[in-house]
């Protein structure tokens, strides 16, 4: 059954820090796996993703795990910009590909890196979803705290896994 894409009613936006302690991975996963599961059986089964370091790329991987279960689940990669892995390790930067290749629709915003594209790709995000799955720790700085601000401004639901 082919599904239409980037329906908001049905769309999970990930949002959250880049960096994850060491500790705390297998935590977030299990977390990640229930608020997924529990969305899903609410009628939520495309998840956007920005494909950030930490995170989202944490999230994506959980998604794609959880495809074997789910058998509707899609996972939507938004990208804020051609090249967004570039500059990352070697090791990520195959990580990151190795993600794109098995995601359902891949979404690229801008050829070319952009002051603020960061933030206009979680815009895009918001926009196309009406809940979101955050890894917030409540500072009221960077890209999370943004996102996790308009969410709420938008009346969405965010769900915190910090």
């Amino acid at each position: 059954m082919k599904q239409r894409f980037m329906i908001k009613e049905a769309s999970i936006a990930f949002t959250g820090h880049r960096n994850i302690a060491p500790e705390q991975k297998d935590k977030v996963r299990e977390r990640l796996r229930k608020a997924v599961s529990l969305a899903y059986k609410e009628g939520k089964y495309q998840c956007i993703c920005g494909m950030a370091l930490g995170f989202d790329m944490l999230a994506a991987e959980e998604v794609l795990s959880l495809k074997a279960r789910l058998p509707y689940l899609q996972l939507i990669a938004v990208v804020p910009f051609r090249g967004q892995n570039s500059r990352w390790d070697l090791a990520e930067q195959q990580r990151y590909d190795h993600i794109l290749a098995k995601t359902d629709k891949v979404i690229v915003l801008s050829d070319t890196y952009y002051k603020g594209c960061l933030l206009r790709r979680n815009d895009f995000m918001l926009q196309h979803s009406n809940f979101v799955i955050a890894y917030y720790d409540g500072k009221q700085k960077g890209g999370t705290y943004y996102t996790c601000r308009e969410a709420r401004k938008r009346g969405m639901t965010v769900v915190n896994l910090f």
